[in-house]
C-alpha cells in the first residue's frame, strides 16, 4: 500500500504537469487534434480528483451504517455499535478516536463491540495504544467488549505457506491498555451479559492468524441463548466446531473493504480471506449464517481509501418472529 501511495502521488504530479502543458498548447491546435487534447485534459483532471479524494477525502470521513438482522430467541430489539480496524498509530491518533466516541454517543447503542486491529503496528516504535484513551468515555456508559486482531500481534499477512511479520508482537501492551480502560477482552472467551433486559452470548476468538485460538468455552453456552460470534477475520467462521450449534450472527472486520473499491472490479487491496471477496464488506451469508464484515474505521499501510468510507456500523438485532 505504501508503494501504491507513491504511485498516487506520482500520478498527481505527472498528470498536473501534462494537464498544464496540454492546456497551454491546445489553443494553438484546431479540429480533431484540439478535441483529443481536451478529452485528454478531462481524463487527467478526473484522475487527479479521484487520486486526491482517495488520500485527503475518503480517509477523513466517518459514516454510520445501519444494518438489520433478525435472530431467534430474542423478544425485543438490541442495537449494537460495531467498530473495527481503527489502527491508531502512523495515520490516525487521539483526535480520530475522539471522533469515533462522539459518533457512538450520538448513536446511544445498547452494546459496543470493538472488532480488533485497534492499533496499527506498522513501523511505529511508540506505544500506539495510548491513542485509544478516549474510549474510556464509553466505559460504564455502555456495555463494551473487544477482541484482538492480527495487527496487535504484528502479523501482516498469512498465506498457505508462510506468515509475514511486521514490527513484532505488541499484544501485551495493547491488552494492558484495555485492562487500564476497563474494557473486557474476549480472547477465546464467552460472555453472556444481559443487554436491555435481553440475555445474549458473545464468543470472541483470538485472531486466527495467531493460531492460538480455541473454542473450549463454548461448552458453557446455553444454546437457547442467542449467540454472536466475534472474529476479527471473517474466516474465523470456517473453524467453528461442527458439533456445536451455529451462531446466530458473526461480526468481523479485517478486510477494510479492500480500502480501494473499484466499481465493476471490486476490492483492490487483498486481505487474505479464504471466504472470498464477497465477504469483504456488508452483510452476507455462509452456510445460512449471517456474517457482517465492517470496512473499518482506519487504514492499513497508508491513508488511502476510495469508494470505501470509514464506518461505524449499527447492527439492529430484531426478533425473528
Amino acid at each position: 500500500m505504501n508503494f501504491l501511495l507513491i504511485i498516487i502521488y506520482g500520478y498527481i504530479l505527472v498528470a498536473a504537469i501534462l494537464t498544464a502543458i496540454f492546456w497551454r498548447d491546445q489553443k494553438h491546435w484546431t479540429g480533431k487534434k484540439r478535441l483529443l487534447t481536451q478529452i485528454a485534459i478531462s481524463i487527467l483532471l478526473f484522475g487527479i480528483i479521484i487520486a486526491i479524494s482517495s488520500i485527503f477525502v475518503y480517509p477523513n470521513l466517518l459514516v454510520i451504517n445501519k444494518q438489520t438482522v433478525k435472530i431467534n430467541n430474542l423478544s425485543k430489539p438490541i442495537n449494537i455499535a460495531l467498530v473495527t480496524d481503527i489502527q491508531v498509530g502512523n495515520n490516525k491518533k487521539t483526535a480520530w478516536v475522539e471522533k469515533i466516541v462522539e459518533k457512538i454517543n450520538s448513536i446511544n447503542p445498547d452494546l459496543i463491540i470493538l472488532g480488533g486491529d485497534l492499533i496499527d503496528n506498522e513501523g511505529n516504535s511508540e506505544d500506539e495504544s495510548q491513542y485509544l484513551e478516549p474510549l474510556a468515555k464509553l466505559v460504564n456508559k455502555y456495555p463494551i467488549y473487544a477482541i484482538i486482531g492480527n495487527h496487535e500481534y504484528g502479523i501482516g499477512n498469512k498465506t498457505k505457506t508462510k506468515t509475514e511479520w511486521q514490527t513484532g508482537d505488541r499484544s501485551d501492551e495493547f491488552m494492558a491498555r484495555l485492562k487500564k480502560l476497563n474494557i473486557p477482552l474476549l480472547k477465546n472467551q464467552l460472555a453472556c451479559p444481559e443487554i436491555s433486559g435481553e440475555k445474549i452470548c458473545l464468543f470472541g476468538i483470538d485472531d486466527i492468524w495467531n493460531q492460538a485460538f480455541n473454542f473450549n468455552e463454548l461448552k458453557n453456552w446455553e444454546t437457547s441463548t442467542p449467540m454472536i460470534f466475534l472474529t476479527h477475520n471473517p474466516d474465523g467462521i470456517l473453524s467453528w466446531p461442527k458439533e456445536t450449534k451455529k451462531p446466530d450472527l458473526v461480526l468481523a472486520g479485517h478486510t477494510h473493504g479492500g480500502q480501494i473499491w473499484l466499481p465493476g472490479i471490486g476490492p483492490l487491496g487483498r486481505a487474505g480471506v479464504n471466504l472470498g471477496t464477497k465477504y469483504y464488506r456488508g452483510l452476507n451469508y455462509w452456510d445460512n449464517i449471517p456474517i457482517y464484515t465492517s470496512v473499518g474505521a482506519g487504514e492499513s499501510a497508508g491513508p488511502i481509501r476510495f469508494w470505501v468510507t470509514p464506518e461505524i456500523t449499527v447492527i439492529n438485532l430484531k426478533p425473528q418472529n
